[in-house]
């Protein structure tokens, strides 16, 4: 197991708590018959050290690109290293007050949000900025890259479509919220090449002319008057049916062509669900990991995490690998929800964005909120 330092502009240096953390623990006795998570390396990217009682987040996720991985943090900025050197750098661009979504890759361009209010478009090759455009907004959905263009949604409801190779603007969609409380996020954009589907935060799925970005149709999929947020991206299955849940309310099965619903489950959350087969997984804004039967939303198996809220999944070909912005890594098999392995972080730490798996290589890579980048074999 090798912890390596990351070298530029960064100090040597990652504490890691270990299992005597103080913080709840559902399951005190538990030991994993066969661990799943075996550490590899791992690459501090902190230059200061946190204050008494703060906590970090980290939302942006690390990418394989060739031999490279890429990743962001909030006071690195964006981070190319060499996997198969243990963490080496290859390159760093600053960005200032970091990166604060998940970054896309497509083809040989990087695309992600900046803290700075600017959605960039990276060459990854060497890390040069190809394009930025001010969005003015401090968090940035996941972009979507598709026919030549890119779509983000801002935490301030609104859509911008942009030429991806030249970042020109096209249209953008302003909706006026209704002024309920609201959290701090946004949906990433879906579409089918004719329309635009993305979430709202004042409860409404909404669908947009890809070509001109006017408002075609709107769906309130929430009742609730508080947190009514549609933070996740659309998720299809095939060609007649689309998933999205609702933070504090629902999840939804709604035909793609007319936004009818065909069944509804009472939890939600900010996450995309995952679709395995027949098998539809939930992570709710309450901690818990719910399979469900995709055809009618029955519910199968629940899980219940030790505290925070859940990561995007990761699906290997046994488990459900998800982590908690509390203090965890968990492997969850994904016939019945049992807990097969769980890996302390260390209390306070955790993780918020989506994780990294190579399946080739069995080798997961995740940053936790002390902006620290783990490399993991997966058994």
């Amino acid at each position: 197991m090798i912890s390596r330092a990351f070298r530029y502009p960064f100090s040597l240096g990652m504490s890691l708590l270990l299992a005597s953390c103080a913080g709840a623990n559902l399951r005190p006795d538990f030991q994993a018959s066969e661990p799943v998570f075996q550490r590899e390396w791992s690459v501090s990217t902190r230059i200061r050290e946190n204050l008494a009682g703060e906590r970090g987040v980290e939302f942006s996720n690390p990418l394989i690109w060739e031999n490279t991985l890429l990743f962001g943090t909030s006071e690195a900025g964006l981070v190319a290293i060499y996997p198969s050197l243990g963490g080496q750098t290859r390159w760093v661009l600053p960005v200032r007050d970091g990166i604060a979504s998940e970054m896309t890759l497509q083809g040989n361009l990087l695309y992600f949000g900046g803290a700075d209010g600017f959605l960039y478009c990276v060459n990854p090759e060497n890390g040069r900025v190809v394009w930025r455009y001010e969005v003015k907004s401090p968090r940035i959905s996941k972009p979507t890259v598709f026919g030549g263009k890119v779509l983000v949604t801002t935490s301030d409801d609104v859509v911008f479509a942009l030429d991806a190779a030249t970042g020109r603007w096209i249209w953008h969609y302003h909706r006026t919220s209704a002024g309920a409380a609201s959290i701090h996020g946004a949906s990433q954009p879906w579409t089918d090449g004719n329309r635009v589907l993305v979430g709202m935060s004042d409860g409404y799925l909404v669908s947009l002319g890809i070509a001109d970005g006017k408002l075609e149709a709107e769906k309130k999929l929430t009742t609730r008057t508080k947190f009514t947020d549609i933070d996740a991206g659309v998720v299809p299955d095939g060609s007649s049916v689309i998933y999205v849940p609702s933070y504090d309310g629902e999840l939804y099965a709604l035909k793609r062509d007319t936004l009818e619903t065909l069944w509804r489950y009472d939890s939600g959350g900010t996450r995309s669900v995952s679709i395995d087969g027949e098998t539809l997984y939930l992570a709710s804004s309450d901690g818990k990991i719910h399979a469900l039967k995709k055809s009618s939303g029955k519910l199968l198996w629940k899980f219940e995490m030790d505290g925070g809220t859940p990561t995007p999944m990761v699906m290997t070909e046994k488990n459900i690998i998800v982590g908690s912005s509390y203090q965890f890594l968990y492997a969850i098999k994904k016939t019945d929800g049992t807990l097969q392995d769980r890996w302390n972080v260390g209390y306070g730490s955790g993780f918020a964005g989506s994780m990294a798996y190579d399946a080739s290589k069995r080798t997961l890579y995740a940053v936790s909120g002390a902006a620290n980048l783990y490399s993991f074999k997966v058994r």
